[in-house]
């Protein structure tokens, strides 16, 4: 006898089939709607969502909605939300990786200490990671912790990277979790560099080829800035897209 079809299963298949039936970056309908539309609860929809973005099918944009995703060889996000690189990764279908994972103390240089707002020469420390999408380096990221705002200052936040759960988290959650409120919001800056010799080893990309680097200040809840990340971003395995309405 056959095994009877869960309702997230029937939902998941049915919405499956449209989506693939629509065009890349066409939007999704409103939960409201897929509610209606199927006869079932939000938490169902928003379940199957999740479920096809994982899958690698669509994505969400904060206050914005759903949209459709069709080229699933690369890493999709867009850039208005924050929810962490390992996040990012795993909704787009591929499975995350640590190739790189580093954390050193180090002193503040005039150029942290302002994005920071903190004193020239302040100890801080600077966490290094190489973000794998599919065993392919997706990104190098290079974030500068204002250590000496959190509890127990840079010794405790070193103890707890060296910990083996460490590297199944993204820095957002080990804040949140051990040391301090949550990030609140970053402000951005996005550029473009050329690989030297470093990041063409690091992320085993031709020299040369031109890269996207974003730079972002991230603000807890209090407006204190609380990290300075610089991500180089391999464009090929990793896309970013901006959604941008007229007003």
């Amino acid at each position: 006898m056959a095994k009877r079809k869960t309702l997230f299963e029937l939902i998941y298949n049915d919405l499956k089939k449209q989506v693939l039936s629509m065009s890349n970056g066409d939007q999704l309908k409103s939960i409201e709607q897929l509610c209606e539309e199927h006869n079932v609860s939000r938490t169902v929809i928003r379940e199957v969502i999740t479920a096809l973005e994982r899958d690698g099918l669509l994505v969400r944009r904060q206050g914005l909605g759903t949209f459709v995703v069709k080229d699933n060889e690369l890493v999709h996000t867009g850039i208005e939300y924050l929810r962490g690189l390992t996040r990012i990764i795993t909704s787009s279908g591929k499975k995350p990786g640590l190739s790189y994972d580093s954390a050193k103390i180090i002193k503040a240089d005039a150029q942290i200490s302002s994005k920071l707002e903190m004193e020239n020469d302040e100890e801080l420390v600077v966490s290094e990671r190489i973000y794998e999408a599919d065993n392919v380096p997706a990104i190098f990221a290079r974030t500068y912790i204002a250590t000496n705002r959190l509890s127990g200052g840079s010794s405790a936040f070193l103890n707890f990277m060296e910990k083996g759960e460490s590297k199944k988290m993204t820095l957002f959650d080990i804040l949140e979790s051990n040391f301090k409120d949550p990030i609140r919001y970053a402000v951005a800056e996005i550029e473009s560099t050329i690989v030297d010799d470093t990041l063409a080893r690091l992320l085993k990309v031709e020299k040369g080829k031109s890269l996207v680097v974003m730079k972002e200040v991230h603000r807890d809840i209090n407006n204190i800035p609380l990290l300075y990340s610089i991500d180089y971003i391999n464009t090929s395995v990793f896309r970013i897209q901006v959604l941008r309405k007229k007003i």
